[in-house]
């Protein structure tokens, strides 16, 4: 793998930076009147018409604290999802909302912000039907979907191509109930409120759930300078905003109310113990009378420093998960504006140093939005680590999934998955780049195991194999050069294997 210059650094560096200051500017001048934004009116609880016609959800109302964030007036235009996505293309709105991020829609030049919501996708099935676990048994069945929706490209993928179309969810539902179709495939919140709005929920089950997917917001790929706009709006808007939506609309989990009932019951027996004891021997009363005054202080006293300290736990975690956001937040621009900055250069070998630079950056991002997403903020799930850094790496490059084994116990402090997720991201990116002849595909593995000398790290290809006389373990390229530092670094053994294809392999020491 070549590697960066000094003076090359330099220039690139400074490229950055001038480009930065040039799409700041231009993301505060690319809205002075107003925004339209489109979306479905027909997905409860995030965007639907009340009995008013009004279009009311999750999504109107945190495009409302957008707009009182940014003083930019927003059009919301409810519509049918299919008209939405019409009008969208053909510039009629500026923002699609509620969109999963697909390759079809990256290839009709969408351009997708930050998930922030994540959606279950299952396929129901009438309960006079058995037998259906996957999609592979759905050959001859015909399935209900709403048009322009995702998972018709997922269930075609699967192999499920009999489907028959509708408007809407609550069409599909309506159909449902009066059996002209008994399975359907619909996002998990607008079915789960459409069968018990119709009194059906009892008639329908779950046979199982496809990939699910996440929210976006979607652009068109030549405003990067709305996108911007528009992340940087919602990153204003306050957590406790966001929170106060979730309940308005998601309502509360009745664990609150039954931990409240339970104190109620403890405060009422201490109560009565202590009533009893009172009674039962008035002779010491006074005495018992002082005991009790002086251990309700010191309980008292507990309280307060206990309520300090959790006060003061719960800002740190706070601060923790906003900090591992606004930096993910940043990661995402920066690689946002290098992707925007190659589109100017000529030269392949630049471009190329570009989207090396980016996958690095990448890495280190979807480190923090793991972390971010994590209820333990210490560590993070090193295997669902290395499969959301593989899929975006093959995503990127256009080739088929990478595979990722490993034990889904297994976490990593973050100052050890970090130099990790950057080896893999370089010997990952290596093997799809150079281990099989252009055009062809074959299998790449990112595998980790857990053994008596330490914890086994491997990426492995069956490929070309590295080029006659290049000795990975003294090679000057940034690619081998980062991979042999980081391993120095984290205290790991590293091992090249092969032909054929290339295995390289950590042994690291135990987390």
């Amino acid at each position: 793998m070549p590697s960066f210059t000094k003076p090359m650094r330099s220039v690139l560096l400074l490229l950055v930076i001038a480009f930065v200051f040039t799409i700041a500017e231009r993301a505060d001048e690319a809205l002075t009147e107003k925004l339209i934004v489109a979306c479905d009116k027909d997905y409860p609880p995030y965007s639907f018409l009340d009995s008013k016609g009004r279009l009311v959800g999750i999504v109107p109302d945190q495009w409302a604290a957008w707009s009182k964030a940014m003083g930019v007036q927003v059009e919301l235009r409810g519509s049918s999802w299919t008209e939405a996505q019409r009008a969208f293309e053909a510039c009629e709105a500026d923002v699609l909302e509620t969109a999963f991020d697909t390759m079809e829609r990256r290839a009709k030049n969408y351009s997708f912000s930050a998930p922030y919501a994540s959606i279950e996708v299952p396929v129901f099935i009438h309960k006079s039907i058995s037998g259906i676990r996957s999609a592979s048994d759905l050959k001859g069945f015909h399935v209900a979907v709403k048009a322009g929706d995702a998972s018709i490209d997922s269930l075609a993928a699967l192999g499920v191509t009999q489907v028959d179309t509708y408007s809407d969810y609550s069409e599909i539902v309506q159909a449902a109930s009066r059996l002209e179709t008994r399975i359907f495939c619909i996002d998990k919140p607008p079915a789960l409120y459409y069968l018990y709005k119709m009194g059906v929920d009892r008639d329908f089950r779950i046979a199982f759930t496809l990939k699910g997917g996440a929210f976006h917001r979607a652009v068109l790929k030549d405003r990067p300078e709305l996108l911007a706009l528009v992340e940087l709006g919602f990153a204003q808007v306050p957590k406790a905003t966001y929170a106060k939506i979730d309940r308005e609309w998601l309502g509360l989990p009745l664990g609150s109310r039954l931990d409240l009932r339970l104190a109620a019951i403890v405060m009422a027996t201490l109560f009565l113990l202590l009533l009893s004891s009172f009674m039962v021997s008035w002779g010491l009363r006074r005495r018992v009378f002082a005991a009790t005054a002086e251990l309700r202080d010191k309980v008292v006293l507990l309280e307060e420093k206990e309520e300090q300290l959790s006060g003061s736990v719960a800002e740190k975690e706070i601060l923790l998960k906003e900090i591992h956001h606004r930096v993910k937040n940043n990661m995402q621009v920066i690689s946002s504006l290098l992707s925007l900055q190659s589109e100017s250069f000529i030269d392949k070998e630049d471009k190329r140093l570009l989207a090396e630079t980016q996958g690095r950056i990448r890495a280190m991002s979807i480190l923090h939005e793991l972390l971010y997403g994590s209820p333990d903020l210490a560590s993070i799930c090193v295997v669902e680590y290395m499969r959301s850094l593989a899929d975006g790496l093959a995503s990127g490059y256009g080739r088929d999934p990478i595979d990722v084994e490993g034990p889904g116990e297994l976490r990593f402090r973050i100052d050890e998955a970090l130099p990790l997720g950057l080896i893999a991201n370089e010997l990952v990116s290596n093997a799809i780049k150079y281990a099989y002849p252009q055009g062809e595909s074959g299998r790449i593995l990112v595998s980790m195991a857990e053994e008596p000398l330490g914890i086994r790290f491997s990426v492995e290809d069956w490929g070309l194999g590295l080029d006659a006389g290049l000795d990975p373990s003294t090679c000057s390229s940034m690619g081998f050069l980062l991979v042999r530092s980081l391993a120095v670094q984290i205290g790991a053994t590293l091992s090249f294997a092969g032909p054929p294809g290339l295995r390289v392999e950590l042994i690291l020491p135990r987390p």
